[in-house]
């Protein structure tokens, strides 16, 4: 019986990081309507590469916890462009978590519960 109790134990640790990096990563499928795609805020590059993501209708996790960290100004000044673009075309923005912002293309809108 302890063979089963070692097989089926629990454990009580998960590392996260290890779980994420031995996950299998399928490469783009062929016909989709839109991909989620994460991408870490950094330059003026990574927000015209967000905004294209948004106009190909493709739902964007932003990152913006390094940037922010390191200049809190020129994170402000980012956002704000991509914000402007979302409002601006219909879509919508909101914070997942202190360094995660979800964006949404046109005709999409993210239910946010009021407390």
């Amino acid at each position: 019986m302890a063979f089963f109790e070692g097989v089926f134990a629990k454990k009580d640790n998960l590392d996260m990081d290890d779980f994420l990096n031995n996950m299998e990563v399928e490469e783009e499928p062929e016909e989709v309507d839109f991909y989620i795609k994460s991408i870490n805020l950094q330059t003026n590059a990574e927000v015209e590469e967000t905004i294209r993501e948004l106009k190909q209708r493709n739902i964007v996790i932003l990152d913006i916890e390094n940037l922010s960290k390191r200049n809190a100004q020129r994170a402000k000044q980012f956002l704000g462009q991509i914000k402007m673009f979302v409002k601006d075309n219909g879509g919508d923005l909101a914070l997942i978590s202190n360094g995660k912002v979800l964006l949404t293309p046109s005709k999409v809108k993210i239910f946010k519960k009021r407390n």
